[in-house]
């Protein structure tokens, strides 16, 4: 910790592919249940859908549809619906413990989408959020979240937040200059 901030290590993994990400996140999941190593995954992927938990299962002939199109697809254990994930978004995965901050996972995806909206008001992008979870640019959703909570229960609660934020960059009419 630094000055009762926790330290959170910020590892670039460049372009790689989806099944590669979900293994280095399992890594440093593993290595932070050791003790306590906060790591914020950096990265983008080769087009690929990946499929979340929310509801039930996509049909198969759509997902088949979208791999004639030359993307994988994948099942995912993190929440929300289908994600398109592709070069030129940033993805970000963060292995946290969030007791070392806060606990309420309301207050965690809050935090998230006010630092997004932040960094968009940087670039001169109005950003906001809606209802639904993310953050929007009026009717354009610019940034996706998706969370996996694993709980273990030793002499303490470890909670561990398995984040997906993607920028959708490539939409450059949003960023004015």
């Amino acid at each position: 910790m630094l000055g009762g901030r926790p330290v959170v290590e910020v590892v670039r993994l460049g372009l790689i592919p989806y099944q590669e990400a979900v293994r280095l996140q399992q890594v440093y999941v593993n290595r932070h249940r050791a003790g306590p190593a906060h790591a914020l995954l950096l990265c983008q992927h080769p087009a690929v859908y990946t499929t979340g938990i929310r509801h039930r299962p996509y049909p198969a002939p759509l997902l088949d549809r979208l791999r004639q199109l030359g993307t994988e697809v994948h099942h995912s254990n993190r929440g929300g619906l289908i994600t398109f994930h592709g070069p030129g978004q940033l993805v970000c995965y963060p292995v946290l413990n969030l007791g070392s901050f806060k606990k309420s996972v309301r207050w965690y995806v809050g935090e998230l989408e006010r630092t997004i909206i932040s960094v968009c008001s940087r670039l001169g992008v109005e950003a906001s959020t809606s209802p639904h979870t993310g953050v929007w640019v009026r009717d354009d959703k610019i940034c996706a979240i998706g969370t996996r909570t694993c709980l273990q229960t030793d002499s303490k609660i470890h909670i561990e937040r398995l984040l997906h934020i993607q920028f959708y960059l490539e939409k450059k009419s949003l960023i004015r200059p």
